[in-house]
């Protein structure tokens, strides 16, 4: 990395900003505020400072962002100025190793490249078949007046969908709790990052270390299971497996790149996307007329038959109910970058190794771009309204050549997933239940999402 100096603000054109934290009590009140209330916390900065607020930390400070023309700049016209070498992402190396969401530089070209295959447009209406299918066996078990964790009904659909249609695995029982614990650990050790010297032993590090070898366990049994018995027409496993480099000359995968990439696409391929089939379950219980305009498109368009991927089309109203959900409580909330070269945002000097943290879910409340930011509705997804907005006032999948590679695949699943359960089934949200977003590694419910269970009239399973 590019050696740096501090420099004074009136010399750097720096942002507005808060003072250096000086004295343990002014480092203990910073992380108190932010950890009891990260979301409050920023948002009361931006109202201070503006779009763009500088914290000084150690030589070169951090940047936080959430106006649309400062996100372009960083995601896609400087794109090149900034990497993922945040300290974030180390974090997140820790579980998900040198992974597609890990990676810079070549490394992550040549891994982009060998999986963009299985998001090809034909591959993506095939899998449209498993998605729908996954959503009648999650549901099959349902029951009018039952109260179900909505969260985890959907952390095990999702979970399925991505190891039936990129890894030809049907995920058993076992493996399904196996990566629950390893998220909900890894989720809190990011949170709360453990305080001890790293030779220290703890029981969080034994049970994350635990959690881990469970996952690795899972994923090369998977990888062996595949080799003795190597898939009839290839999916992305078997494209991975015969990537692998066994002569070790470099030149493809190593074992350990196809492990970190399984363990990427497994993770991320399910959590966001349950997230926010979780998050929009909600919003439809706590909004009447948007519930009854989806339930009135769905009638209309599948009467008493499952959704295909024809039908997608078709249901425009589902898909501004999945966009307005993902505005307001957008899964990926944040994203983190490091200035790899001396570059600016806006009319601010940012010095190589200054990180950024990109605040999208302020982005996507800011009045400016979405009046009544807090309300629900999913008419402001029409293309009139989004003809209107800077494009990159709503960006759940990020931008930019590092765009989230399974966009459509998400966009595809959820909203089939969505008619499936919403044609059957109304979902009320228990009472007394208090509903808080927690930003973790993604944006999730504080407590569990509990929700009684009420079969439609006409659609009783």
């Amino acid at each position: 990395m590019t050696k740096t100096t501090p420099f004074p603000p009136a010399a750097s054109g720096l942002p507005p900003g808060p003072p250096p934290r000086d004295g343990v009590l002014a480092h203990a009140r910073y992380f108190a505020g932010f950890l009891l209330d990260p979301i409050g916390f920023v948002g009361q900065r931006f109202e201070r400072y503006g779009d763009v607020y500088y914290a000084p930390s150690g030589g070169t400070g951090l940047y936080v962002i959430r106006h649309p023309d400062h996100l372009r700049e960083v995601l896609v016209t400087r794109a090149s100025s900034f990497h993922k070498t945040h300290s974030a992402f180390a974090r997140l190396s820790l579980v998900l190793g040198d992974g597609l969401l890990t990676t810079d530089g070549e490394t992550w070209k040549r891994q982009r490249r060998m999986v963009q295959p299985a998001f090809s447009s034909a591959r993506l209406a095939g899998y449209a078949g498993v998605m729908v299918e996954e959503a009648a066996r999650a549901s099959a078990g349902w029951r009018g007046g039952e109260v179900r964790d909505v969260g985890r009904e959907m952390m095990e659909l999702t979970l399925r969908v991505v190891s039936r249609t990129l890894f030809g695995h049907d995920v058993s029982a076992q493996h399904i709790a196996d990566v629950g614990r390893a998220m909900r650990l890894f989720q809190a050790s990011l949170v709360r990052p453990d305080v001890l010297p790293a030779w220290m032993p703890s029981a969080r590090r034994r049970r994350l270390r635990g959690a881990l070898d469970a996952l690795d366990a899972m994923t090369y049994g998977i990888i062996a299971e595949r080799r003795s018995r190597p898939a009839r027409e290839p999916d992305l496993l078997q494209m991975l497996v015969d990537a692998v480099d066994e002569e070790g000359d470099g030149g493809r995968l190593s074992e350990k790149e196809l492990r970190d990439q399984l363990v990427t696409l497994f993770l991320a391929g399910h959590e966001t996307t349950s997230h926010a089939l979780t998050w929009t379950l909600y919003l439809l219980s706590q909004n009447p007329g948007a519930e009854r305009a989806l339930h009135d498109e769905l009638d209309r368009v599948l009467g008493s038959r499952d959704p295909t991927y024809e039908d997608l089309a078709r249901l425009p109203y589902t898909e501004q109910v999945i966009h307005e959900s993902m505005r307001l409580y957008p899964p990926v909330y944040s994203v983190a970058r490091r200035a790899h070269e001396d570059t600016t945002i806006g009319s601010y000097a940012v010095r190589a190794g200054s990180e950024v943290i990109l605040w999208i879910y302020m982005t996507h409340r800011d009045a400016r771009f979405f009046p009544e930011p807090d309300a629900f509705r999913p008419e402001r997804f029409t293309a009139e309204e989004e003809a209107r907005r800077p494009k990159l006032a709503y960006l759940p999948f990020g931008a930019g050549p590092r765009a989230c590679i399974g966009k459509v695949f998400a966009m595809i699943e959820a909203r089939l997933v969505l008619a499936s359960i919403a044609r059957r089934w109304r979902l009320e949200l228990v009472a007394g239940r208090r509903v808080v977003p927690q930003p973790r590694i993604t944006l999730v419910p504080k407590h569990r999402m509990r929700m009684r269970l009420v079969a439609r009239r006409g659609h009783e399973p």
